[in-house]
């Protein structure tokens, strides 16, 4: 764990080098520190697991390191989801309340955004109605929040920003319409993403079966 944190400040510093104005700590969508997160992944019997208090520590080390590392001048956000690549449904077991904790606990560490992730950004995050994901990372940290997933439409995507984001971040509708800005500003129509983009597509299950083959 000391050299995956030692990795994240690593790299936080060769951007800084490089030039650029920010980072952006990977903590969702499956990710490793997601799965720190999760409670059907994390099984750990130490202070790292159990409690959410005790799921959110290691991505709250991280970010601290980080912006520790380079210090106050740069931007340090975090990307945080309850969805995963390989689970689109999965959500936070405690609800709201977990909601609270991981969003709080992180805006504590001195980060300077949060960048909510989910296959719906527009979605309730718990059950069929109440705030988004994004919503509940403004109410609880009250940082500047950017919100990702399926906001390709521009009427859905300016919801979010009256629903409790203050930036919405495009993906693949941006690599589908690279003039995405100026096609909606103009009032243009939006291309469909060519598929053929994202081939050759990686399967987990075909490369599990040719290792046992």
């Amino acid at each position: 764990m000391h050299e995956v944190r030692e990795g994240f400040v690593a790299a936080a510093l060769r951007a800084k080098e490089a030039g650029f104005d920010g980072v952006e700590i990977h903590a969702a969508n499956g990710y490793l520190l997601d799965q720190f997160l999760t409670d059907y992944l994390n099984l750990r019997t130490d202070e790292y697991g159990g409690s959410a208090h005790n799921r959110v520590r290691f991505p709250v080390e991280i970010a601290k390191a980080v912006r520790e590392a380079v210090g106050p001048e740069m931007t340090v956000g975090i990307r945080v989801s309850q969805s995963k690549v390989s689970d689109h449904d999965h959500r936070w077991a405690g609800g709201a309340d977990e909601a609270e904790v991981i969003f709080s606990t992180l805006a504590a560490t001195g980060v300077d955004f949060i960048h909510t992730t989910e296959y719906r950004a527009y979605a309730p995050a718990f059950g069929d109605q109440g705030p988004s994901l994004a919503a509940l990372a403004k109410q609880h940290t009250g940082l500047p929040v950017i919100a990702n997933g399926h906001l390709d439409d521009p009427e859905t995507a300016v919801s979010m920003l009256t629903g409790g984001a203050d930036l919405v971040a495009l993906g693949k509708a941006a690599l589908g319409n690279r003039d995405w800005p100026n096609r909606v500003r103009n009032g243009r129509p939006l291309d469909e993403l060519d598929a053929s983009l994202f081939a050759p597509v990686a399967d987990v299950k075909d490369w599990e079966l040719e290792l046992l083959s």
